[in-house]
């Protein structure tokens, strides 16, 4: 069994965290297709959504986006955490929380919002997850240098 005692443990509950995260940002498209009544597999641009108000379409199309960019986002996020967390553990856990905020602000302005809503969320989680790949790659840097 891997020993989760030292530091790296946080990486993995970041990364964790993550996942919980997108799951529950799927979820809520759920609620918004029960709501508006679009069945799959229109993904709201279909002939179901095209039956929605303006607003309606929107508010559909915005719950849809927010997980649908975090799906695109995921394998980036965790795996630069999890890559980063190798070599800077705490350094690279603290960055996948602020990516976890950044994204929690990214799914509420975006809803609430709309698309000019995110970018506060998509700043703070677009430079947590580039910040954790340079740190992946100093890591790999400096394994590679000292022949670890």
């Amino acid at each position: 069994m891997v020993d989760l005692n030292g530091d790296y443990r946080y990486n993995i509950l970041a990364a964790a965290a993550m996942l919980l995260q997108c799951q529950l940002a799927g979820v809520a498209c759920g609620h918004s297709r029960r709501k508006y009544k679009i069945d799959y597999p229109d993904m709201g641009c279909g002939r179901y959504a095209s039956k929605l108000s303006d607003k309606e379409w929107v508010e559909f199309n915005s719950a849809i986006r927010v997980h649908q960019n975090y799906v695109e986002q995921l394998p980036i996020a965790v795996g630069g955490v999890l890559l980063g967390g190798l070599y800077f553990p705490r350094f690279s856990a603290a960055l996948g929380a602020v990516y976890v905020v950044g994204r929690f602000l990214y799914a509420q302005g975006y809803t609430k919002f709309g698309p000019k809503g995110r970018m506060a969320g998509a700043i703070t989680a677009n430079l947590s997850a580039i910040a954790n790949l340079v740190t992946s790659f100093v890591g790999i840097y400096f394994a590679f240098k000292n022949g670890n």
